[in-house]
């Protein structure tokens, strides 16, 4: 019952689209429903200790606070990370980037965009740089069809950028504060995959028509002190994300209580700056609906995870695929239908490798860029098609096979890499 439970709910939220209901709703009930079905009918619930499963014998309540626990670290994590993102935005930080661009041609504004897509995606996170990038391109590119061919490649691009930082994609994050990877050995592995991914697609989509000509860049609209101030906020705000894997390696603190210091601080600077100005605007601004939909599903998936279901499901995975990698292969094109956070939420409540094992860098990199194959992949896939009408068939036509080539040639890579090395 409980798993119909969750196939019915996972089922809302992947026709959220087409059903007009917020993914968040059935994401929150699924949660309460699962646990709620654990406590009244008394089912028998485990712990994973050194591989194999073994009784829970504490009180069921106890469980489900531990579990709490864990998902309010990935929970309070991007509440900081949302927080300084939208301190940046009351300060028009991300407008003062389109000083940065001059008149030029449509194929050179286009690695502009990608370039620019893939380094703010690794430290703002990938939907946050989509939406960034989505309101650059409406107050530069006039014309829609131009329009929709750049975000095509604004989204594979910022997928690509998510995957090789550890606060570049809520999956990698999940990863990264679940102890399955290592700040410096996840930039090691997948930062050249995940270039290549965006390269490659890049490089061959340059080509299209579409991209010849020139481009005119409109200047802001905003004064020069604004502009000024808030360059500067930007680069405050992007420097204090930046310092968080540095504080939990120096500390040894979670990653949730260093973007609460990065926050701290980014709140006394504001408040020296701007005499007067009230940081509640800011928390107003945070998106609540995504916190507890990422609440419900990890909720959710730890449900399945304490009546043992994810760890049949890998052990029964483990027999059928003679190779882990062919199984990171196979999530990766899951990941382009399905939301990939209940996937990896799965995936590591499902398989016990040791901490920065290829595997877990696979699954890093695949959860991210596989998600760039379809429009309804990712979230940063979900926000620009909502913010911009994008038709699905279209992506499908006209980007998802640059998609496909941009995935398979830095998972290519890592499987040359994993060979030899």
């Amino acid at each position: 019952m409980l798993i119909l439970v969750f196939i019915i709910g996972y089922l809302f939220i992947t026709l959220e689209n087409i059903l007009f209901l917020n993914k968040v709703v059935p994401s929150l009930i699924m949660a309460s429903v699962c646990w709620s079905l654990i406590m009244f009918c008394n089912l028998p619930v485990f712990e994973l200790n050194h591989k194999n499963l073994i009784p829970w014998n504490n009180s069921k309540n106890h469980l489900l606070l531990l579990h709490l626990g864990k998902a309010s670290e990935i929970i309070f994590f991007l509440i900081g990370a949302m927080s300084i993102i939208s301190i940046i935005d009351v300060f028009s930080g991300f407008e003062s980037l389109k000083e940065l661009f001059s008149n030029n041609t449509k194929r050179k504004f286009l690695w502009i965009m990608t370039f620019l897509s893939f380094v703010l995606s690794a430290i703002i996170d990938n939907l946050t740089a989509t939406i960034v990038m989505v309101s650059l391109l409406r107050k530069i590119i006039s014309d829609y069809k131009d329009r929709l061919y750049y975000l095509g490649f604004v989204i594979i691009s910022a997928n690509a950028g998510g995957v090789w930082s550890p606060i570049g994609d809520i999956t990698t994050t999940m990863l990264w504060i679940s102890n399955k990877v290592t700040t410096v050995r996840l930039i090691k592995e997948i930062f050249i995959p995940s270039f290549l991914c965006m390269f490659s697609s890049t490089i061959i989509g340059s080509q299209m028509s579409i991209f010849n000509g020139f481009v005119q860049v409109k200047k802001s609209d905003l004064s020069k002190s604004d502009l000024k101030k808030g360059f500067l906020m930007l680069n405050i705000g992007l420097l204090l994300m930046l310092l968080v894997p540095l504080f939990k390696t120096i500390t040894g603190v979670p990653p949730y209580m260093g973007m609460m210091f990065s926050l701290g601080i980014f709140c006394i600077v504001i408040t020296i700056l701007n005499k007067g100005f009230s940081i509640d605007e800011v928390f107003r601004k945070i998106d609540i609906s995504s916190v507890l939909f990422f609440l419900g599903i990890l909720l959710s998936v730890s449900a399945l995870e304490s009546l043992g279901v994810l760890y049949n499901l890998s052990q029964w995975i483990k027999k059928i695929v003679f190779t882990w990698k062919l199984t990171t292969f196979i999530f990766g094109f899951i990941s382009s239908i399905i939301d990939n956070v209940p996937l990896v939420a799965a995936t590591i409540a499902m398989f016990s490798y040791p901490i920065d094992h290829e595997f877990w860098h696979f699954i890093a990199y695949v959860s991210g860029a596989g998600g760039s194959l379809f429009i309804i992949g990712s979230a940063s896939g979900v926000a620009a098609m909502g913010m911009e009408k994008i038709d699905f068939l279209w992506y499908l036509k006209k980007i998802s096979w640059l998609a496909l080539i941009g995935y398979l040639s830095g998972f290519f890579f890592l499987l040359v890499k994993n060979f030899f090395l």
